[in-house]
């Protein structure tokens, strides 16, 4: 793979650092520097979102006939790569990433135009109901029920971990429609369009670290319009599992793996310079960074042929997993 960037490659280069340079406020750089969870301050991510959405760049994994930027994966990778490195923050994207992509393919047109435009624009934000007490792993366990009642779905049960509930003003939910034959195949994939709806309640749960990014939500007798659903009834297993191959695969890793291994770098110098810390000259320091760095180089491989088969319209599939749990560890090492 060759990874040299073209003259083209570099004048978007250049074009993406003059972006920054000119629109990156010094408050929003620190929103992204102080990212202490899976992502920046939110409030600060929605502000980022709209500036994107004004200069056309808010949906880079996109299409252009959905609102996207239409990119090549080189040209994402660029981006992401840039913005890493100037401490962009990261914005609050499930709806981009995750359930954009999903009612894409299986939603109706009218689906599409009431939800996508306003998800690339930062108007609506969605959060995402899959894991409850008891089904995480095993989602396919999960029992919070929708009932149909005339052209509603009422819907029972609860929602554990969900991350930006008490920022969202929309949900897209896993239910169970039926409890006929295996667990998977009575499984639906419905929106809800209101986190005020009647009968929904969030409670937060505060991390070890004291952030309060995930949520559980209550569902007592909520309604939402049978349009809502996403695909046929009791095909949300089918839906839900396209969604998480983007959930995994629509983003790149390796640019902030990149920018937090030259924070270590600049920690190092610092250190060295005014013999605060021993870190630099720490024993085996040199060996564990260069090994980070070929560990990080190796995901990138992976990670741009991910990004490349997005780019030709093919999903990511399982590699998109392996690249999430290798990105991960190698986030904590």
């Amino acid at each position: 793979m060759d990874l040299a960037l073209s003259p083209q490659d570099q004048a978007f280069r250049d074009e993406v650092r003059r972006f920054l340079d000119d629109n990156l406020s010094e408050d929003l750089r620190e929103a992204g520097r102080k990212t202490g969870g899976v992502f920046a301050d939110i409030a600060a991510g929605l502000r980022w979102h709209k500036v994107l959405a004004a200069r056309g760049w808010s949906a880079p994994t996109w299409p252009k006939d959905y609102g996207g930027t239409g990119w090549s994966a080189t040209e994402r990778y660029i981006f992401a790569r840039e913005c890493a490195a100037v401490d962009a923050p990261r914005i609050f994207s499930m709806g981009l990433r995750m359930v954009g992509p999903v009612i894409m393919k299986y939603g109706t047109p009218e689906q599409k135009a009431k939800y996508l435009p306003p998800i690339v624009a930062g108007d609506i934000v969605f959060c995402q109901g899959y894991s409850e007490p008891g089904s995480g792993s095993d989602l396919a366990s999960l029992k919070t029920r929708a009932v149909r009642d005339g052209d509603d779905y009422v819907i029972n049960g609860t929602k554990i971990w969900t991350t930006g509930a008490h920022v969202a003003d929309h949900m897209f939910c896993l239910v169970r429609t039926s409890t006929e034959g295996k667990p998977q195949d009575g499984i639906s994939f419905v929106l809800i369009d209101s986190m005020n709806t009647p009968g929904l309640t969030v409670k937060p749960i505060m991390t070890l670290a004291g952030d309060h990014e995930v949520n559980q939500v209550f569902f007592d007798n909520v309604r939402t319009p049978v349009a809502n659903r996403i695909g046929p009834e009791n095909a949300g297993w089918t839906v839900a599992k396209y969604l998480l191959e983007f959930e995994r695969g629509g983003e790149a890793y390796t640019p902030n793996l990149h920018a937090r291994l030259e924070d270590i770098r600049r920690i190092a110098r610092e250190e060295a310079a005014d013999g605060s810390g021993k870190l630099a000259t720490e024993r085996g320091f040199a060996e564990r960074l260069a090994e980070t760095e070929m560990e990080i180089q190796a995901l990138e491989m992976i990670e741009m042929q991910v990004l490349s088969d997005l780019s030709r319209g093919r999903n990511p599939g399982a590699a998109s997993s392996a690249m999430k749990i290798r990105g991960s560890e190698t986030l904590q090492k």
